[in-house]
């Protein structure tokens, strides 16, 4: 038990009992009972008190010690979460001196919180004397918390270095998304770095306690998802030694026809703000007069060609923009050969006789984890041109109605996958589904060890953080209150936390995913 000594700068003052021996961690919630209410507490800061110290002189003496020289207490600084009962006049009841608290258990955090039983569950945890822990009640069962599914569309950052568990946690909330949501979701995965999200149909593997314990008292068990598919560019080959089940593969390539002109700039490295702008249109005045004449196939090396012989004509060309508009397109010289060097490059990309080409139809379907396999070389160049084709067909699937498929999209290690010119102006089609995510239930994941990463300007769209061991600087820049000890002790699934919905949650571990994470024995 813990006794109310009184408030002091906002902050209820407790100090645990005699028969109290250890500390509280901070994070833990508390419960004051009163004969009227019961008042829900959030402890800040816990600390060893020695309320009779003996002098320096005196402990140095080589003297038994006495029993009262060796007492410590416990006192806690807890703000308030809030009250099981509100009054109706306008008034809050006050904490008075002397009145008993105990560790609050889970129907009482539930209710003060305002938390349901659906959401993605989470265990509330702490960062206390250089070491994490979950957090208890009297009882000593884990406390949880299932975060209002409703966060997915107000934009996620999962920040943290290799091996913290940032990936995992994406794996987690994936599944969760397409599984468990109220009306079955769907989520696309960008895989950039080895098989991380290549292998979410088949169950996790662990035979650590501890984990699996977790799964226990959240009441699952590891399974792989069942709609899954990974897909892969046609010019590029997986390894079935890697242990990915081909079954689900399937090859893809671009769709010359169906292409969104705007995405072609995907391809273009090192492109100057001239080529940026007029490829498209180029290639939307060619494509558009192609389909026109109903001249049976075409395809992208036709358009290469086409674009070649720009040098026959001075480089004289027809654009056509996205309005419709019909307009006269010069292009210097050496722009020309950029963007004609480019697309020679990419030729492989398109019109694979062998692969079948994809859309947001392949994408939304209910209860579906698509994963977009673009690891290895050329594969980031590809993943801007595919990802950014998707992302605009999805958006206008969602805004015209024509699909009420939930949509999860996963961007996993965006320092890999924004590290060119090409896949920032893939990311940047994802500024406007982030600041209308919510109406259309569209939400985005941005995974990475450094938040400088995120596209500029989609900060002020992220609501909600999760900071896994990482620097202090990365989350205090992100508006998170954090120590040198809390962001450096974080073991292992444990992350600093700012949930929208969840301010008085800020220290959380993930359970281990239920799909794709194979843990090593030993």
């Amino acid at each position: 038990m813990w006794i109310v000594l009184g408030e002091e700068k906002g902050r209820i003052k407790l100090v645990s009992s005699s028969k109290m021996e250890g500390i509280l961690p901070k994070g833990s919630f508390l419960t004051v009972e009163s004969k009227e209410n019961k008042h829900i507490l959030r402890v800040v800061d816990s600390q060893q008190h020695e309320p009779y110290s003996p002098a320096p002189m005196l402990a140095d003496m080589d003297l038994a010690p006495l029993k009262q020289d060796q007492k410590c207490q416990n006192v806690i600084y807890a703000a308030r979460v809030g009250d099981i009962k509100e009054r109706k006049d306008g008034l809050i009841d006050f904490i008075r001196p002397q009145l008993l608290a105990r560790r609050s258990n889970q129907s009482e955090i539930d209710l003060v919180l305002g938390l349901k039983s659906i959401g993605p569950q989470v265990f509330v945890a702490t960062v206390q004397g250089g070491k994490n822990q979950t957090l208890r009640d009297e009882k000593g069962i884990s406390i949880i918390v299932s975060i209002p599914p409703e966060f997915f569309y107000h934009q996620i950052l999962i920040c943290g270095k290799t091996g913290s568990g940032k990936t995992v946690a994406s794996k987690y909330l994936a599944q969760y998304f397409v599984e468990e949501m109220e009306e079955y979701g769907a989520v696309l995965a960008v895989n950039v770095k080895d098989v991380d999200f290549l292998k979410m149909d088949k169950a996790s593997v662990t035979v650590k306690p501890n984990l699996l314990e977790e799964w226990k008292s959240i009441k699952k068990n590891a399974h792989g998802i069942e709609n899954f598919t990974v897909y892969y560019p046609a010019n590029q080959m997986i390894d079935p030694g890697q242990g990915v089940n081909m079954g689900v593969c399937k090859r893809i390539t671009l769709n010359v026809r169906l292409l969104d002109p705007e995405a072609l700039s995907g391809l273009l490295v090192g492109f100057s703000d001239i080529a940026a702008q007029h490829l498209p249109n180029i290639f939307r005045a060619w494509q558009d007069r192609r389909i026109r004449s109903q001249d049976g196939e075409f395809t992208f090396s036709d358009f290469v060609r086409y674009f070649a012989r720009g040098a026959e004509d001075n480089y004289h060309y027809e654009g056509l923009n996205s309005r419709g508009d019909r307009l006269p397109v010069t292009l210097p010289w050496g722009t020309y050969h950029n963007i004609l060097r480019n697309l020679n490059y990419a030729t492989e990309f398109f019109d694979d006789e062998s692969a079948e080409s994809i859309s947001a139809d392949d994408i939304l379907v209910r209860g579906k984890m698509s994963v977009i396999n673009v690891a290895g070389e050329k594969g980031i160049q590809f993943g801007s041109v595919i990802l950014r084709h998707l992302l605009k067909n999805i958006v206008e699937e969602k805004s015209t109605g024509r699909s009420k498929v939930p949509i999860l999209i996963i961007i996993d290690e965006v320092h890999q996958f924004y590290d060119t010119t090409s896949s920032r102006e893939a990311l940047g089609e994802l500024d406007t589904i982030c600041r209308t995510g919510r109406s259309k239930e569209i939400g985005v994941i941005f995974s990475s060890q450094n938040p400088s990463d995120i596209p500029r300007g989609l900060s002020n769209v992220i609501n909600t953080k999760f900071f896994f061991k990482s620097d202090r600087s990365s989350a205090r820049d992100y508006g998170i209150s954090v120590t040198n000890e809390e962001v450096q002790n974080l073991g292992k699934g444990y992350a600093i936390a700012n949930i929208q919905g969840l301010p008085q949650v800020r220290v959380v571990k993930f359970p281990l995913a239920l799909s794709g994470v194979f843990e090593k024995r030993g």
